[in-house]
């Protein structure tokens, strides 16, 4: 997974073919848990892998646990 400074259009979520970039957005835009993520950008609707990578990226845009 591409760290905070170098996020980029490497897809994060395979099934629904999320890139990193559309989830930094979302998250960005105030979607602070996995399921508000989702509901923006379809990331982790399918087999959920990426869910914890997700969770990942919200603890680092926000600075704190997701759902913060």
């Amino acid at each position: 997974m591409a760290t905070r400074a170098d996020t980029s259009d490497t897809l994060l979520c395979l099934c629904a073919r999320i890139t990193e970039s559309e989830v930094v957005s979302a998250i960005d835009g105030g979607a602070h848990d996995v399921l508000a993520v989702r509901d923006l950008t379809e990331a982790s609707s399918g087999c959920g892998d990426c869910a914890a990578d997700i969770e990942d990226l919200i603890a680092d845009r926000t600075g704190g646990a997701p759902g913060v």
